[in-house]
């Protein structure tokens, strides 16, 4: 796993070369190596971390281990499936929204943070890995599709209408701003956040928590 910099840099890299037509393919296989060692992050919470590691909340800035998977796994699925690929999300197909005993189908911004344990005890973990791994495989073979040309399109009114229909992002002024946010990106600037930014985030989130429960 490589440290905080180290992704840092990689993320520069895919950033500055996503942009231009002309480095357009290396930085696509930025993102897709970003991507990998963000995925050996995964392995390493879902391999480290005990049931009740999941739920613990011991650090006043940030959320649960279960809650931060959970949220960036929903919102890789609506955004890159709902809104880029037009398909219907892995929640569903795959019938996650029963299989994961979560109470919502949202991307949980709603949540307040008093509530957080008790959604994360609620989650089936194992799902959650199942899910998580779904998700990010899916969006990978979207970026390894999509053209220097796709990358400038604009989310359409269209999918946007479509995403209000599948009330997966929560009318709370929490997270309801979120549809406004992604809408008025290109496909572009929706794998800077949230296939890139959003996921070094919050998975440095859950290794502060286990930094944290094991010392």
């Amino acid at each position: 796993m490589k440290t905080k910099q180290e992704r840092s840099e990689m993320f520069k890299s895919f950033q500055t070369n996503i942009k231009k037509k002309s480095s357009f393919e290396l930085g696509r296989q930025n993102l897709l190596e970003l991507r990998d060692e963000l995925m050996s992050i995964y392995d390493y919470i879902l391999t480290t971390c005990n049931k009740e590691d999941f739920v613990k909340m011991p650090l006043s800035t940030d959320k649960t281990i279960a809650y931060y998977l959970y949220h960036l796994t929903r919102i890789e699925d609506i955004t890159s499936n709902t809104l880029i690929a037009a398909k219907e999300q892995i929640f569903f197909t795959k019938n996650y929204d029963k299989s994961l005993n979560s109470p919502i189908i949202t991307t949980g911004n709603e949540i307040s943070r008093d509530e957080l344990v008790e959604f994360s005890t609620m989650l089936d973990i194992n799902q959650l890995r199942n899910y998580t791994i779904d998700v990010l495989t899916n969006t990978n073979n979207i970026i390894k599709d999509m053209s220097y040309e796709d990358s400038k399109t604009k989310v359409s009114d269209e999918r946007k209408t479509e995403l209000l229909k599948l009330h997966t992002v929560s009318d709370d002024e929490n997270a309801f701003w979120l549809v406004d946010y992604w809408c008025n990106k290109t496909f572009a600037g929706l794998l800077l956040m949230p296939f890139s930014r959003h996921q070094m985030l919050h998975l440095d989130g859950c290794l502060r928590i286990i930094n944290k429960i094991n010392r």
